[in-house]
């Protein structure tokens, strides 16, 4: 009979870069996306779509886990992420970018920022 490996979170990780390549994080996020109820929390669309002619699960969306913050890894909580389509990550992540270029992009970076939590890469602290 074959045993899974259990798998452990990484014993040290330097950079968010190198956690989330850890098989540990790509379990969990996959544990979270495989979720045949996974919505997105800004905009609510689904992930995933019942064919009910093929009796299947389709995935209609690619999705994201955005980290709004890292202070927790690599025992995150549920209320330290996001769990976004690619539209809504890519959306927030460059709306917030171009915040400085005018007060257009400020002022759409202060609505994006009512949606899209993020405080920052430098809250990951090595170990």
């Amino acid at each position: 009979m074959l045993h899974k490996k259990e798998i452990m979170p990484p014993e040290h990780c330097a950079t968010v870069k190198e956690y989330e390549k850890s098989a540990w994080w790509r379990k969990k996020r996959e544990a979270i996306l495989d979720d045949k109820d996974c919505i997105c929390d800004i905009c609510g669309r689904r992930r995933w779509v019942w064919q009910p002619k093929k009796k299947a699960w389709k995935r209609s969306l690619r999705f994201a886990v955005h980290h709004i913050t890292y202070e927790n890894c690599p025992n995150e909580k549920r209320e330290d992420f996001m769990v976004l389509c690619n539209l809504c990550h890519t959306t927030g992540h460059e709306g917030l970018r171009h915040k400085n270029i005018h007060t257009m992009y400020t002022r759409i970076a202060d609505i994006i920022s009512q949606y899209f939590s993020y405080k920052g890469i430098d809250t990951f602290h090595n170990w």
